[in-house]
């Protein structure tokens, strides 16, 4: 083989052999973009073993409490949180079915309220210091319109035959007056809702309320991890009673 034809020949080979590493390269190298995107809460869980699936809905409370219940609930259900804070119920009107997802739940622990009665600016701000604040406000969600978006929530998680389970709004305990009853003006709404859909209440308002001083951290809302721990024995027990398994 002359020296011409042998550099053709090398190269064809080198050619080859590149193109075979490429193709047995793992799927792992592939570019990001290639890789799933969807949210955890939505990707179809297989749970080991046949292990009841438990949706658990909330805000920064329900953060705080979902890693405890996880661990509680440990080799007798898979947990799962949407990604990030629920926020309030326009908010979850509008990701309610990215968060169900394939809808196959056992168990819905949910909860809507802190955030509905925010105080907001005129064009939308959150107002975090009522009483320095200039200029009208207004709350983010009237009791009536706050009754009418949690109906809707609750109707489009029934379609998922699941178990649902109302947690009631913790108190704010940093407010006072008008603004104090707000939570308890919104859970007293929410009961009867539950009330006519025959849902049970993990009632944590009543758990924390005279507690508060011991469960809550300094900024009266949200909570220790002592806190979020009691918070969360009350979870569990509600999600085991939904499933049937008290007492285990």
């Amino acid at each position: 083989m002359n020296r011409s034809l042998r550099r053709v020949f090398t190269s064809l080979v080198a050619g080859f052999l590149a193109a075979a590493l490429v193709a047995a390269a793992p799927a792992a190298d592939k570019p990001a973009a290639t890789q799933p995107t969807t949210p955890p809460a939505t990707q179809p869980t297989t749970s080991p073993a046949g292990l009841p699936r438990v949706l658990l809905i909330g805000d920064s409370i329900s953060l705080g409490y979902t890693n405890p219940v996880k661990k509680m609930l440990e080799g007798k259900a898979v947990v799962v949180h949407p990604p990030g804070n629920c926020q309030f119920t326009g908010h979850g009107i509008s990701n309610i079915k990215a968060w169900l997802g394939d809808g196959n739940w056992d168990v819905i622990h949910f909860n809507w309220g802190i955030w509905d009665t925010h105080m907001l600016t005129e064009t939308g701000g959150l107002v975090r210091d009522e009483a320095a604040a200039t200029g009208p406000l207004h709350i983010r969600y009237t009791p009536d319109e706050y009754r009418a978006n949690l109906e809707s929530l609750v109707k489009t998680m029934e379609g998922t035959r699941a178990k649902l389970v109302w947690a009631s709004t913790t108190p704010i305990m940093s407010r006072t007056g008008a603004r104090y009853e707000d939570i308890k003006i919104r859970n007293q709404i929410a009961a009867e809702i539950m009330k006519a859909h025959g849902i049970a209440i993990d009632d944590l308002y009543a758990v924390v309320e005279p507690n508060a001083a011991k469960l809550q951290g300094g900024d009266k809302v949200h909570f220790t991890a002592e806190g979020s721990q009691e918070l969360a024995k009350h979870v569990v027990a509600s999600v085991m009673k939904a499933l049937g398994k008290t007492g285990e």
